[in-house]
């Protein structure tokens, strides 16, 4: 009988092999699952980080280009004191809509062909419209320069569709102060600060604020031709963030309150 067992090798059959217990197999595939969970952990965290960055790197790109054609636009106002009631300038504050204004522009920005005018000049109007399901966007519309009928103002085009504000001040040319309102169509401030609230059209994260104050520099020709003297003043025309302005009101009916002095 020992004689056999050693020949067979024992009584149990392989009982000398290498192997591992099942408590072993089970801790090595826990092992396995807590790594392959952190590493898809780390994965998604990064992937998420990526695109909230490359979202908010574009959202910021689109707020500049909408603070660039305006810039554009006004730069570029055309006015004949002599024929002032053609090129008015028109602004008006709505409680519930925002700002906003007309003007003769020479800029061509954003002119689609199928609009094209005579003498390369036209009328723009930038305010907040709404679309059918009552959301608001900023607006532009074009129209003839020198058109005398309001039958045909134009069509509108969306500057941008992720503004819940929109506000306007005036610099007065004789004196230089900032004022909230215009209503002297016969003449054109020397300077003029958009500010606009992007976003928070969700009601749950904050608006960005902007703001751009453009010089006019026709401003200085308009009074010249008035026998009067242009205040001077320096004004800062670079994009910036604006973190003093009350946005009132939620969604679409929502509107701006500036106090930048």
């Amino acid at each position: 009988m020992k004689l056999m067992t050693e020949i067979t090798g024992g009584g149990r059959p392989g009982a000398d092999r290498a192997g591992f217990t099942l408590l072993e197999l089970m801790l090595a595939i826990t092992i396995l699952a807590v790594v392959i969970t952190a590493v898809y952990t780390t994965f998604t965290t990064s992937l998420n980080a990526w695109k909230r960055s490359i979202g908010v790197s574009d959202a910021l790109q689109r707020q500049r280009i909408v603070m660039d054609t305006l810039s554009e636009l006004t730069k570029s106002m055309v006015f004949v004191n002599s024929r002032a009631g053609l090129y008015s300038f028109l602004a008006e504050r709505n409680v519930r809509t925002g700002d906003s204004v007309s003007f003769v522009t020479a800029s061509d920005v954003l002119l689609p062909p199928t609009e094209a005018v005579a003498a390369g000049m036209r009328r723009v109007t930038i305010s907040m419209q709404y679309d059918e399901r009552g959301w608001p966007y900023l607006a532009l519309q074009n129209a003839p320069a020198l058109e005398t009928s309001e039958e045909d103002q134009g069509q509108l085009h969306v500057l941008s569709a992720d503004v819940s504000g929109f506000a306007i001040r005036y610099r007065d040319p004789r004196t230089g102060q900032w004022q909230e309102e215009w209503d002297e169509a016969g003449l054109i401030p020397s300077a003029i600060e958009y500010t606009i609230a992007f976003g928070g059209l969700d009601g749950r994260t904050p608006p960005i604020i902007m703001t751009r104050a453009v010089d006019l520099p026709i401003a200085q020709f308009v009074m010249q031709n008035r026998g009067e003297a242009l205040a001077q003043q320096d004004t800062a025309t670079e994009v910036r963030r604006r973190d003093d302005i009350n946005l009132s009101g939620t969604g679409s009916a929502s509107k701006l309150e500036a106090d930048t002095e």
